[in-house]
C-alpha cells in the first residue's frame, strides 16, 4: 500500500532520491518510505561512492592529488602576492610583531627546536591527514562520511583562496623581518629555499599559496576526526596537534596568523556544509515516510 500512495503528485513533488541520504549516512531505516524515482546523477555518484570501496577511496586519492597539482601551479604575479602581504602585516599589526616575530627568533637561536619543527613542517602534514582519514574509515558511520566530505569541501576551499588571494609567506616578504628558518636549517634535511620541497625542485611549487594555511587547516580536521574517537589518547593527541603546528608554521615564517585562521575557517565551514546537507536530507526523508504514513 505504501508504494502505491508514494505515486501521489505531492510527494512526488518532493522529487528525492533516497540514495542521496546514504551519502551523507542518513538512517537506513527510512529509506522504504522514500521514493527512489528521478535521481539525479550527484545523488547517485554519491550513493555509488559510499557503496564501492574503491571507487570512494579512488575519488579521494584523485582529489587528493588534483590538490597538490593545483595547489602548485606557478604563474602567480610576485608584486601581487607580495602585496597581499603586506595587506595582512598591516592588519596583524601588533599581534605580527609580539607574537609571530619573536616566536621566529627564538626559535632561530634554538637549533634542536628549530630542525624539528622543520621536520614536523615537512613531513607530519602529509602522514598524519591520511593517518586519521583511514583510522576514521575504520570506525565508519557519521563520523567518517562527515569527515571525508569535509576533508573534500575545506581543501576545495582553499583552492578559491589560493587563486583568488595569493599571498607571500612571512619568510619571502623582506618587510616582516622574518627569517627563513627552513632555508636557514636546510642542511639538516632534504628542503632547500622552498619551504618543505626538496632541493632543485622549488620552481615547481607555488609558494605564494599561503592564506590560507591548510597545514593548519587539515591539522584542525585531524583534531575533530580524533576528538570523536571518545578516548583520552585520541583527545589528547587532537588538542596537541593543531597547537604543535600553528606554532610550527609561524615560528618557521611560513605563515602569517590570518593565513592560520584562515585555514581553520575554511574546515570549520565545510563541517558545517556538510552538517547542513544531512540535516536537510533527514528532513526531506522524513517528510516523505510521515507523508506515506499519513497517506
Amino acid at each position: 500500500m505504501a508504494v502505491e500512495t508514494l505515486e501521489r503528485p505531492d510527494i512526488e513533488a518532493l522529487d528525492w532520491c533516497a540514495d542521496a541520504a546514504d551519502a551523507f549516512d542518513v538512517s537506513a531505516d527510512t529509506h522504504a518510505a522514500a521514493p527512489r524515482r528521478r535521481c539525479g546523477i550527484v545523488a547517485r555518484s554519491l550513493a555509488f561512492a559510499r557503496r564501492h570501496t574503491v571507487f570512494e577511496l579512488a575519488a579521494f586519492a584523485v582529489l587528493a592529488v588534483a590538490y597538490n597539482i593545483v595547489r602548485s601551479i606557478g604563474g602567480v604575479d610576485k608584486a601581487t602576492a607580495m602585496a597581499h602581504a603586506s595587506d595582512i602585516l598591516s592588519a596583524e599589526g601588533w599581534v605580527f610583531h609580539h607574537l609571530e616575530v619573536p616566536l621566529n627568533d627564538w626559535l632561530l637561536g634554538h637549533t634542536a627546536v628549530a630542525v624539528a619543527a622543520c621536520y614536523i613542517y615537512a613531513v607530519l602534514h602529509y602522514v598524519a591527514t591520511p593517518t586519521v582519514f583511514f583510522l576514521s574509515r575504520r570506525r565508519g558511520g557519521w563520523q567518517y562520511w562527515r569527515g571525508y566530505w569535509s576533508l573534500a569541501i575545506g581543501s576545495g576551499i582553499a583552492l578559491i583562496g589560493y587563486a583568488l588571494y595569493p599571498a607571500a609567506p612571512p619568510r619571502l616578504a623582506s618587510a616582516t623581518g622574518i627569517t627563513d628558518i627552513m632555508a636557514h636549517f636546510s642542511q639538516y634535511g632534504w628542503w632547500g629555499g622552498a619551504a618543505s620541497a626538496p632541493r632543485g625542485i622549488g620552481d615547481a611549487t607555488n609558494q605564494y599559496a599561503a592564506m590560507p594555511s591548510m597545514h593548519f587547516g587539515w591539522s584542525l580536521w585531524c583534531a575533530i576526526q580524533l576528538w570523536g574517537f571518545k578516548n583520552r589518547i585520541a583527545r589528547a593527541i587532537a588538542v596537541a596537534y593543531p597547537t604543535v603546528l600553528a606554532l610550527v608554521v609561524l615560528g618557521t615564517g611560513n605563515h602569517f596568523l590570518l593565513d592560520v585562521v584562515a585555514g581553520g575557517a575554511c574546515v570549520v565551514a565545510a563541517y558545517g556544509v556538510v552538517t547542513l546537507i544531512r540535516r536537510v536530507a533527514r528532513s526531506r526523508v522524513s517528510r516523505v515516510e510521515a507523508l506515506a504514513l499519513a497517506a
